[in-house]
């Protein structure tokens, strides 16, 4: 029978099985194994259905029959009450499984047997029912993956290994299409995590079955030419979107890391601004603006994508969830960079022009420089990264070097030559440092969004020597009408004496360091505290030579005063 719906869309039903069924098991019991309140729970919704519906009846001792569904209808809610019925058919039946597992009786065993004949039975009507009412192809299918998960557990039941083998295929390929072709990171997760449920029945019918390969489930599935393969192949190239048809534009390669996303407006809303970056002049700052409200479109999408991907994995999980949510994390983290990258390089092109005009606002420019750095460091992976660490901590010694240039000209401005010259050195010691970090990391990696180059550093080190001079000169002409001794003895209380350590002077900045002065050597005498009191008393217990110590025993004799009377042996 031809399973395509009406044309007519707007009485078109649509039902999620599969979010439908796992909402209910993960709120009514099944989270923790408790078949019977599950059960109980689908008696009840099978209740208050009918009453929805209609479908109720009196009581009557001489008719007990079922009011029939309508011939046609558009109202989801008919298909729900099949779902329910299969699934309070299949709860009893995992019950009463519990149960046995624990007992040797074997009428629980065959009345397990008849509960999940019947809600393959259920399952099958519901399947009949949806091909015969207006339902869109994804519910059909959908339907037809379930029912076939209820025969295939039949027939594991009866060990009826083959069969069950066919079912469990059948099911498994909806499922993986639907996860191939799915939107939302919800749906995904369920159809993985209903794969994972499936794939230890195929290993045991496999095994059963002695084919080889048995633990290769993937392979299984690919060989597998069962009844009814075919058709539901062709059903399923039905439901193929523009989704699935360009998967390279869902892929994406950063820093050697390799991550597909789903998510077509998300992939999408990334390329535009790739393809904007690249359309900009690097030094057009004005540009910028296109730049960074493509990326923080992109990264709202991305937040979106990551929120939702949560909620989906504490709903449910499988084995590709840790998969799924680590590609996401790293779009995430490749967006971010981008966004927070862009603005650097903004305002990298404003400082050129804020240069001209006051020292400050460059500053103020840095400022905001260091900040993205350490938005960029807060990034999920990056400090499990270490070239990219790496490249952050040069990125950021540069940038706190060329600030410390902008903030020394301020002082210079004010006429404070001796903050001026202590930010110049502190200026020097960032670029040292820079030196030494990027020495380790060698280089940067060519899909660096900013870097930072040997040149780079030498230019910063000769802005820095540039101003120390600068600043050095122009205190010497403010001070130049002054007698020369008077200079001079400025000059050396700026400078430092020359005759005093470096040692002696460490909460001071010199312009200049005289290598020879920074420790006294060799170091000056100091004094030593005297012995204590108690050292003293030692001498009463030192053996001393015989003759010695007769003659000292003698002569302490006589007489039993003074110091050595009172702390003296008797």
């Amino acid at each position: 029978m031809d399973i395509t719906p009406s044309t007519s869309s707007a009485s078109t039903m649509s039902v999620d099985v599969l979010g439908l069924i796992n909402e209910s098991r993960m709120t009514y019991g099944l989270r923790h194994q408790d078949y019977q309140r599950y059960r109980e729970y689908c008696t009840n919704r099978i209740r208050r259905l009918r009453q929805i519906l209609k479908l109720t009846q009196s009581n009557n001792k001489t008719t007990n029959v079922r009011k029939p569904l309508p011939q046609e209808f558009n109202d989801a809610r008919y298909l729900h009450l099949g779902v329910y019925e299969t699934e309070r058919a299949w709860a009893f039946a995992m019950e009463l499984k519990q149960e046995s597992a624990n007992s040797m009786e074997t009428r629980q065993r065959h009345h397990l047997v008849k509960r999940l004949k019947r809600a393959s039975q259920h399952a099958e009507a519901l399947y009949t029912l949806c091909q015969e009412q207006t339902v869109d192809i994804r519910t059909v299918l959908d339907v037809k993956a379930y029912a076939s998960l209820m025969k295939g557990y039949l027939y594991f039941e009866q060990q009826q290994w083959q069969e069950a083998m066919n079912q469990f295929v059948e099911s498994r390929t909806v499922y993986e299409k639907f996860a191939k072709t799915n939107s939302t990171a919800e749906q995904e997760a369920l159809c993985y995590s209903a794969i994972d449920e499936i794939d230890p029945n195929i290993r045991f019918c496999a095994y059963k079955l002695q084919l080889s390969g048995g633990q290769d489930v993937e392979g299984i599935v690919g060989k597998h030419q069962g009844p009814g393969m075919d058709q539901l192949k062709e059903q399923l190239a039905k439901i193929s979107d523009d989704k699935s048809k360009d998967q390279t534009l869902k892929t994406f390669v950063w820093r050697d890391k390799q991550f597909t996303i789903k998510n077509q407006s998300l992939a999408q809303s990334v390329i535009k601004a790739q393809d904007t970056r690249k359309s900009i002049q690097p030094n057009d700052a004005s540009a910028f603006d296109a730049v960074l409200s493509a990326w923080a479109e992109a990264d709202k999408l991305a937040k979106k994508a990551l929120k939702d991907d949560k909620e989906a994995t504490a709903k449910v999980t499988s084995s590709k969830s840790a998969k799924a949510t680590e590609d996401l994390n790293n779009l995430f983290t490749f967006v971010e960079y981008n966004l927070f990258g862009s603005s650097i390089e903004r305002n990298v092109c404003l400082v050129e022009q804020a240069v001209e005009k006051k020292p400050q606002y460059a500053v103020k420019l840095y400022d905001d420089i260091l900040k993205n750095l350490e938005y960029i460091w807060e990034l999920p992976q990056v400090k499990d990264d270490m070239s990219l660490d790496g490249e952050l901590n040069v990125l950021s010694l540069y940038y706190k070097g060329c600030r410390c240039v902008q903030v020394a000209s301020a002082y210079n401005e004010m006429k404070k030559t001796p903050e001026s010259l202590a930010i110049y050195q502190r200026g020097q010691t960032y670029v040292v440092q820079a030196k030494q970090a990027l020495s380790q990391i060698r280089s940067f990696a060519q899909d660096a969004l900013l870097k930072v180059t040997d040149s780079d550093l030498a230019d910063l080190e000769q802005a820095i020597r540039s101003g120390t001079w600068k600043s050095r000169a122009t205190w010497y002409l403010e001070n130049g009408s002054d007698s020369d001794e008077h200079v001079s003895e400025k000059m050396q209380q700026l400078d430092l004496n020359t005759t005093e350590t470096l040692l002696e002077h460490l909460d001071s900045y010199p312009s200049s360091i005289n290598p020879s002065h920074l420790v006294e050597f060799p170091p000056k005498f100091q004094p030593v505290a005297c012995k204590p009191f108690y050292f003293d008393l030692a001498a009463n217990f030192v053996k001393y030579p015989e003759e010695s110590l007769a003659a000292r025993t003698e002569k302490s004799s006589g007489s039993g005063s003074g110091f050595w009377g009172i702390f003296g042996r008797k």
